[in-house]
């Protein structure tokens, strides 16, 4: 039902608003191409590569990350060789705030050739402890006491462990995050562990792991074991929004669709720390500079092209047809005027021709029509003018008159009952088609009153089916034929004879029969009836005319006669 209204409607609107709609969805459909495309093509592959270029990015980050924790503790190794400083771990017994310039010196050197280092402890078995610091910390020596604490550092047997605040041991003043690599100190030669050594990294070395991945769209944070946040790119702030969980690696996405931003983070192994990443989805960082500038070409050129396929369409097209039908719209006045309008040589302007044509054509045809319909017309004044003529008024008044002398009133008065009612009949209110019924009544009213003239001179005889009768035809066209047959076949022959109506059907045609014996005709003359040169066959030319006009077609009679015997005319009317 709605795509009926909707072709409908679609029916009802100017050729102009269809092209103009017709290019509103070539575009719609044109933007629901490109959005499929970038949706569930291009945008699904650039996701997946931003998801697995984002991963190996923070594996990347992570190995960077532990490539200088390495190095930190290849220095440290360095450190421990020191004899000053197994001297001073080794010692029996040290005063508590025993000064050391020798190990105190190697601590600074330390911290002078590694990058980041904020500050360093070695701390002996029995509590004491040396340090070299560049910024206020704090040392909660307390934790020396908690055997958990120790417990996770003795573990490594001699390896280094990573540590946010070696723990909870140690804090900045400022309230910043440091890194701690604590590790147990072994005596060379015994292997007895001998001391902790514990170096504190500022959270620059955080922020240098990942600097050279940087870009536009990129930013990277780190978190300790509990979710908090050590350091991030200040320019993002979904990324403190992370909710970190114990999973080694994960990966999801935020933001709306041209928006859209992939989070990922990974625990850097061998330590507390996990990194965040988020990215923004950019068709930029996928396709190339000339690709987009070649894409943006084809979108261009595309809309250029449907302008001027649409400049085209309305100037040589749309606006010649409106122009066209402007100029047709005066047939509507009754107006049949060709058209004048300049059009090019196209199928624009075999319209305009075929319309001028068609006018002529109708033209010629309505003055064919008025011409039938006048001849047709004139031919059935002749008809009534040679029915009222004075002189077969007057004869039939003679006769009657002349009956009145001589016989009885009744048939004086059959006489003329008879005369009024094929006048009455004979006019027919001005109808132009009457029933068979009463066409054969108008013929036996006439042949009475005939009789009355020339008595006994012929006989009428009628063969009429009576499923016929009430059919329409048009009116008068058998009397003038009983009166040919009268006057030029019974009379001339000078002998009595006889007149025939006879109706049938067959499949396609009502046949009307008029039969005489009257004195016949040759092929000659028979051919002759219907030529203008033939004035003899009263009214003969103006029925056949008529019946032609009125059926609209040529095929309407057939004529049988042989000289001296019969004439017979059998009309053909079509059902």
């Amino acid at each position: 039902m709605r795509w009926e209204c909707f072709k409908q409607w679609v029916s009802t609107r100017k050729l102009n608003q269809k092209v103009k709609y017709l290019f509103l969805v070539i575009i719609c459909i044109y933007l629901i191409v490109f959005l499929f495309m970038y949706t569930f093509v291009i945008r699904r592959n650039m996701f997946d590569y931003m998801m697995t270029s984002n991963m190996n990015t923070l594996v990347s980050i992570g190995s960077n990350l532990n490539g200088e924790f390495n190095n930190i503790s290849q220095m440290s190794q360095l450190l421990m060789g020191e004899p000053s400083v197994r001297n001073y771990l080794k010692s029996p017994k040290i005063e508590k705030d025993n000064y050391n310039p020798e190990v105190l010196g190697a601590l600074r050197n330390m911290m002078i050739n590694i990058q980041y280092v904020s500050s360093i402890y070695l701390i002996r078995t029995d509590g004491n402890y040396i340090d070299a610091s560049n910024s206020i910390t704090y040392f909660h020596t307390e934790y020396l006491s908690d055997s958990e604490w120790i417990k996770d550092i003795y573990l490594k047997s001699g390896g280094y462990i990573v540590r946010v605040n070696a723990g909870g041991a140690f804090e900045y003043f400022s309230g910043r995050p440091m890194i701690s690599m604590m590790r147990a100190v072994y005596d060379i030669d015994s292997q007895k562990r001998i001391g902790i050594l514990i170096i504190n990294l500022s959270e620059d070395i955080l922020n240098e792991s990942y600097q050279e991945v940087l870009d536009n769209g990129k930013h990277y944070a780190y978190y300790d074991e509990n979710g908090q946040m050590l350091s991030k790119n200040e320019q993002v702030d979904e990324i403190s929004r992370i909710n970190i969980t114990t999973q080694d690696y994960e990966q999801i996405s935020v933001g709306g669709f041209f928006k859209e931003k992939v989070v990922s983070y990974y625990h850097v192994p061998n330590t507390p720390l996990r990194i965040a990443g988020i990215e923004t989805l950019s068709l930029t960082k996928f396709v190339s500079k000339e690709i987009l500038l070649f894409i943006l070409f084809i979108i261009l050129l595309t809309f250029i092209s449907l302008s001027v396929l649409g400049f085209f369409i309305a100037h040589y097209i749309t606006a010649p047809i409106q122009r066209l039908a402007r100029s047709m719209s005066s047939v509507k006045n009754g107006w049949l005027q060709r058209v004048s309008l300049k059009t090019s040589k196209d199928e624009i302007g075999d319209l305009k021709d075929s319309y001028n044509n068609m006018l002529i054509e109708i033209n010629r045809l309505i003055d064919e029509l008025v011409e039938n319909e006048k001849q047709t017309h004139r031919a059935e004044f002749e008809i009534l003018q040679e029915q009222i003529k004075p002189h077969f008024l007057y004869n039939t008044l003679d006769t009657i008159a002349f009956l009145s002398l001589e016989r009885e009133k009744e048939e004086v008065y059959s006489a003329i009952e008879t005369l009024g009612s094929f006048y009455r009949k004979f006019l027919s209110k001005g109808s132009k088609q009457i029933t068979l019924e009463e066409e054969i009544e108008i013929v036996k009213d006439y042949c009475k009153l005939q009789k009355l003239r020339y008595g006994d001179i012929f006989e009428d005889l009628y063969e009429i089916d009576e499923s016929l009768k009430q059919i329409k035809i048009p009116k008068l066209i058998l009397q003038p034929l009983v009166e040919n047959s009268l006057y030029h076949g019974i009379r001339l022959k000078g002998e009595k004879g006889i007149i025939k109506i006879t109706a049938y059907a067959d499949e396609a045609n009502l046949h009307i029969v008029v039969y005489d014996s009257g004195i016949g005709m040759s092929k000659s003359k028979i051919e002759a009836l219907m030529t203008e040169s033939n004035t003899k066959s009263f009214g003969f030319k103006g029925i056949i005319k008529r019946i032609r006009y009125y059926y609209g077609m040529e095929d309407i009679y057939d004529i049988q006669s042989e000289e001296g015997i019969f004439t017979e005319i059998d009309l053909k009317l079509p059902l």
